[in-house]
C-alpha cells in the first residue's frame, strides 16, 4: 500500500516536498527493521541505510522532474565562446539586459566584501580609501560580447544590483553607501538618490544594504531593503514614501508569512499586478501583490515556492513568456548550484540547468526583453554566461521496451553555438 501512494504522490508535482518527507519515512522505517551490526543499537539505521534512502529519494524527484522537463517547450542551453574575449572585471554583483538587447554589467573593479567590510553596526569601513577607480558599469555586445562602453568610475564604493527599466534608465544599489541611485539614459550623475550616503537606519527615509529595485510603467519603485532591514519598499515616481513589505529586522521565522531573511532580489510582474521576491536565507521565492491597482492590496501574499531544489536563491528575473527563472548560490546544499524555470503561479520549479563550467558563486540573472536569452554574472570567478532558449526533444530508445525518457542532465553541458 505504501509505495502505491507512493507513486500517485509522486504524479502530483505539486507536493514534491510532500513527497519527500513521505519517501524519506518509508526509507527510515525500512532502514530500522534492517539487520544492524552489534556496534549500533537495534533500534537506530545504519549511516549507509540512511545515506541510500537519501539517495532513492534524489533519484526519485529527478526523475520526475525529468518528466516534466520533456513536456516544456524549451530550456537554456549555454552559449559556446560567449563573450570572445575575457575582460579583466571584479565580482560581478549585478548584471540586467537594456533595450538594445545589450547585458550591462555592474561590478566592483578591485574592492572585495570581506569580513572587514563592515562593522557591527553597517557602517561602511573603508569610506577613507575614495569610491571605485574603474568604470563599474560595463555594456556588452549581445551577440559577440564584445565591449560596447563603460561608466561609472569614481562614483559607487560597494556595487551591488543593477535595474534597467522600460525607459532604458540605469537603477543601481550601492551596500557601502546605503543608496539607491537612478541614471537617466547617457547621464553621468544620478537625477533621483534614495537612503543616506553611508548612513544605515530604519526610518523609511534610510536604507541599509539594499540589494535590489523593480520599477513599473508608470514609476512606482520597489527597492529590496536589503540585509539588514529584511524589507521592501515602495515609493512613487519622485521618490516619495508609500508603504513597506516585511517585518522589522532581520528575521529567520523559518520563512513563514511577511517575514523575510536578506531580500536579495525582485522581479515586478506588472501585468499580474504581481512582485516576486528572493528571500534568499528563507529559501524561497515569495511573490506578493504589488498594489499598483489597488494600494491597499499591497503585501497580500500570492505564491509561494520553495522546496528540494530551490536552495539559497539570488537572483531572480521575469520573462516576457510568463516564466520566473531563478539561480541559487553558494551554500545551497543539498540543492545544486544551478539556474531554475518556475512557474511562479502553481510554486513549481519544472526545469533545472547549469553551465558546463559548472556555477560556483552566482549572484544574478536577468533576461532579455525577447525572452529568448538569459544571462548569469558570478563573484568570484568573476564572469558572466549567457544561455538562450532550445526546444527541449524528447529521446526516444528502442532498446527499453518502446518507452521514451527526457532528462535535465541531456542539456546540462551542451553547448550552443551562434
Amino acid at each position: 500500500m505504501g509505495y502505491v501512494r507512493g507513486n500517485e504522490c509522486l504524479a502530483m508535482v505539486a507536493s514534491v516536498a510532500s513527497c519527500l518527507i513521505f519517501f524519506l519515512a518509508v526509507a527510515t522505517s525500512q532502514a530500522t527493521t534492517s539487520p544492524v551490526t552489534s556496534h549500533q543499537p537495534s533500534h537506530v539505521p545504519s549511516t549507509s541505510s540512511n545515506n541510500q534512502a537519501e539517495e532513492n529519494v534524489r533519484a526519485l524527484l529527478k526523475r520526475r522532474f525529468d518528466e516534466k522537463i520533456a513536456e516544456t517547450s524549451s530550456h537554456p542551453v549555454e552559449v559556446e565562446g560567449w563573450p570572445i574575449e575575457e575582460y579583466d572585471l571584479g565580482q560581478i554583483s549585478g548584471v540586467d539586459v537594456d533595450k538594445s538587447g545589450n547585458p550591462v554589467v555592474f561590478h566592483r573593479g578591485t574592492v572585495i566584501w570581506d569580513f572587514g567590510s563592515f562593522n557591527e553596526t553597517n557602517h561602511y569601513l573603508r569610506e577613507d580609501e575614495g569610491p571605485i577607480d574603474e568604470d563599474t558599469i560595463v555594456v556588452l555586445d549581445s551577440k559577440s560580447g564584445q565591449l560596447l562602453a563603460s561608466w561609472g568610475g569614481g562614483i559607487f564604493y560597494m556595487p551591488h544590483g543593477i535595474t534597467i527599466d522600460h525607459e532604458n534608465n540605469i537603477w543601481l544599489t550601492d551596500v557601502a553607501m546605503h543608496q539607491v541611485f537612478k541614471f537617466l539614459p547617457g547621464a553621468e550623475k544620478p537625477s533621483l538618490t534614495l537612503g543616506q550616503a553611508f548612513t544605515p537606519g530604519t526610518s523609511t527615509s534610510h536604507l541599509c544594504k539594499p540589494t535590489d529595485v523593480a520599477v513599473s510603467s508608470t514609476g512606482t519603485i520597489f527597492v529590496a531593503d536589503g540585509y539588514c532591514n529584511s524589507r521592501i519598499m515602495k515609493f512613487d515616481k519622485d521618490g516619495k514614501f508609500l508603504a513597506k513589505f516585511g517585518d522589522e529586522g532581520w528575521i529567520w521565522m523559518e520563512g513563514k508569512g511577511s517575514a523575510l531573511a536578506i531580500p536579495h532580489s525582485l522581479a515586478l510582474i506588472e501585468e499580474e499586478d504581481v512582485l516576486c521576491i528572493a528571500d534568499r536565507e528563507h529559501r524561497r521565492i515569495l511573490c506578493i501583490n504589488a498594489g499598483l491597482t489597488n494600494p491597499q492590496q499591497f503585501g497580500e501574499i500570492v505564491s509561494v515556492t520553495n522546496g528540494f531544489y530551490i536552495g539559497r536563491i539570488f537572483g531572480i528575473a521575469y520573462s516576457p513568456d510568463g516564466r520566473l527563472y531563478g539561480v541559487n548560490g553558494a551554500g545551497s546544499s543539498p540543492a545544486e548550484t544551478q539556474g531554475l524555470t518556475i512557474d511562479w503561479k502553481t510554486s513549481q520549479v519544472f526545469d533545472t540547468w547549469t553551465s558546463k563550467r559548472s556555477f560556483i558563486s552566482p549572484h544574478d540573472i536577468a533576461v532579455a526583453r525577447d525572452g529568448q536569452t538569459i544571462f548569469i554574472s558570478e563573484i568570484g570567478p568573476n564572469r558572466l554566461t549567457k544561455f538562450v532558449l532550445r526546444p527541449t526533444q524528447s529521446t526516444s530508445s528502442s532498446g527499453n521496451g518502446g518507452g521514451s525518457s527526457s532528462s535535465s542532465s541531456s542539456f546540462t553541458n551542451d553547448l550552443y553555438t551562434e
